[in-house]
């Protein structure tokens, strides 16, 4: 048994630094162009075997989905890697867990954390991204309206979003602006866009481009409408956040201190907490994390509001 745990720490450990060394490590980009011609020439095939490995992730429904949203967040990992990461967290959890209270059952709480820690990193980090998207689309217009009305074209304009805006509009344009030079067509790089970012201010945006393509008029006039338009809901939308951030942080709160109690008491006094997890006592921490979960989706619908 002490062998088994001694080589789980051991595969968990390297897990754990293996996440850290890709989210913090070296610039992937400058890191493949060093490499390119090694790699024509003599092929890695430990970095080949991640290739793969994440290549057929994607193909598959979980995979595919969670490589977009790993691109929505900007996170500087493939799915394979993020999922290695989450791996090594649940198996490092377990087993801290085991040795530090001494009982599987604290074990696999942690091993739970740990598991959806990362989820809950990358959906935070995908909405501040997307948000910050969301507050630049008015700015980025301007600067589209002013590029066309000095004679820029539309495809001149984005690129010159993509040098002066910051990020993530810098990212996503000289996106796009790429996929145009590698031979897409401007309609199918915006719909790249549009997937990418789930905004509906983008798609009308992207919408009244592609009818002025097919209809004509002038261009500059519609997107300076639709500017004035997104920034009036942006401001509408801040105000009404910050009235119910108040009424958030509080259901955010109460929610969360029932777990730090029972963890702070896990460690503390082991005994004393795992009386809670017999037959039949097991009820109430099962029907407690209900009533929560149900509470805070209650919370969420009160305070969210449509604009």
């Amino acid at each position: 048994m002490s062998l088994l745990i001694s080589l789980a720490v051991i595969a968990a450990i390297i897990f754990v630094f293996a996440g850290i060394f890709q989210v913090i490590g070296p610039d992937k980009d400058v890191e493949e162009r060093l490499e390119q011609d090694e790699l024509e020439n003599d092929s890695s095939e430990g970095r080949n075997l991640g290739d793969r490995v994440n290549r057929q992730l994607t193909r598959g429904g979980f995979g595919s989905r969670l490589a977009i949203e790993l691109a929505q967040a900007g996170a500087q990992v493939t799915a394979a890697e993020f999922i290695a990461i989450n791996v090594g967290m649940i198996i490092g959890s377990l087993v801290l867990g085991i040795l530090i209270a001494k009982t599987i059952v604290a074990g696999l709480a942690l091993s739970v954390v740990a598991a959806f820690g990362p989820r809950f990193w990358l959906k935070r980090k995908k909405e501040k991204r997307m948000g910050e998207f969301q507050r630049q689309l008015p700015d980025v217009l301007n600067l589209i309206v002013g590029s066309l009305r000095a004679g820029y074209g539309l495809v001149q304009a984005m690129k010159l979003v993509s040098q002066e805006m910051p990020t993530p509009s810098k990212d996503e344009y000289t996106r796009v602006v790429n996929e145009i030079s590698l031979g897409y067509s401007l309609h199918q790089a915006l719909a790249h866009l549009v997937d990418r970012m789930e905004s509906e201010d983008l798609m009308m945006v992207v919408t009244a481009i592609n009818i002025q393509n097919e209809v004509g008029g002038n261009l500059g006039n519609i997107l300076q409408s639709i500017a004035e338009t997104i920034r009036d809901r942006v401001k509408l939308q801040g105000e009404i956040r910050t009235l119910t951030s108040m009424q958030r942080m509080t259901g955010y709160m109460l929610a969360a201190m029932p777990f730090f109690v029972a963890v702070i008491l896990l460690f503390m006094n082991p005994e004393y907490i795992m009386q809670m997890f017999v037959f039949p006592w097991y009820a109430i921490p099962i029907a407690a994390v209900i009533s929560m979960g149900l509470g805070l989706m209650l919370m969420n619908k009160l305070t969210k509001m449509d604009v």
